[in-house]
């Protein structure tokens, strides 16, 4: 218990206090700045943490982030916001049962379209299942073994995946996107399809198997091929025109070295005439 006189200088105290809050008013309260989250982008206070998706902004927090950011993104609604994750991290929510088969997906194997897990290379093995066959697989296999497809996946976390720019029909030259996608119409207690992604060797076939038999896609085609005739000529052309190039840099070198030395040989044979002109005859 504090004695009579500390008590008295606490009262005397106090007493100060609030004649000088009675001055000066209430203290200011600080207001926190809004900043933008690295993990999210809501604007949310700068108290550390951001309101939305509980993400610290210390270094460590974000280092640690960094490391899982990748190409793969799961699709959320709860938070649709949140960053990309790598190979590796992808797998390990699979470990956790976090992802499952009807979990949908994009990454480097879908060209970033999304699908179902269970339908994407080098994921769908993850879960036990054959992305082309459905057929029941290891986790740790490289390829199925009832039709043979392979489950290599890009594992790069730079590398995204993206499908070759092609011209569509009737939009002539312009590089634009071109999709080979067959409509995912999901009726009443059907499952649900993903749509399905071309193999390389069907994806390098070209417009026309792209788009069937079709005028347009004929036309199409011809103007692709007559887009990539132009380019072997032009670059045939320039070709051409580097070799001229180097050609005519050596014959001009060749000329001035042939002129040099011609012209250093005339000025040492007027020497030696000038030099027996001035030499006298014995006798004289």
């Amino acid at each position: 218990m504090p004695s009579t006189q500390q008590q008295g200088e606490i009262d005397v105290r106090a007493q100060v206090m609030e004649a000088a809050r009675g001055i000066a008013g209430e203290a200011p309260t600080p207001k926190l700045r809004s900043i933008v989250c690295p993990y999210c982008g809501s604007v949310t206070p700068d108290s550390g943490r951001c309101e939305q998706c509980a993400g610290r902004f210390d270094p460590l927090s974000r280092q640690s982030t960094q490391n899982q950011m990748g190409p793969w993104e799961i699709r959320d609604d709860r938070v649709p916001f949140r960053p990309g994750c790598s190979y590796a991290t992808l797998t390990r929510l699979i470990e956790q049962r976090v992802i499952s088969g009807e979990t949908v997906l994009r990454g480097p194997s879908t060209r970033q379209f999304w699908m179902l897990a269970k339908h994407i290379p080098g994921v769908a093995h993850k879960l036990g299942v054959c992305h082309n066959c459905q057929s029941t697989v290891k986790p740790d296999a490289f390829s199925c073994p009832s039709c043979e497809a392979s489950f290599d996946v890009e594992r790069d976390r730079q590398h995204m995946g993206l499908g070759p720019a092609r011209p569509l029909p009737g939009q002539g030259l312009p590089e634009v996107l071109a999709l080979h996608a067959e409509p995912a119409s999901v009726e009443k207690n059907q499952p649900i399809a993903s749509t399905a992604i071309p193999s390389p060797e069907r994806a390098r076939s070209g417009i026309a198997t792209q788009f069937g038999d079709s005028d347009d896609s004929a036309d199409s085609s011809r103007m692709l091929e007559n887009a990539n005739r132009l380019v072997r000529q032009w670059r045939e052309r320039a070709s051409n025109d580097r070799q001229h190039a180097w050609a005519v840099m050596i014959i001009a070198s060749m000329i001035a070295i042939a002129a040099l030395g011609y012209a250093y040989w005339s000025n040492g044979a007027q020497r030696s005439t000038d030099s027996a002109s001035e030499t006298p005859v014995s006798g004289e």
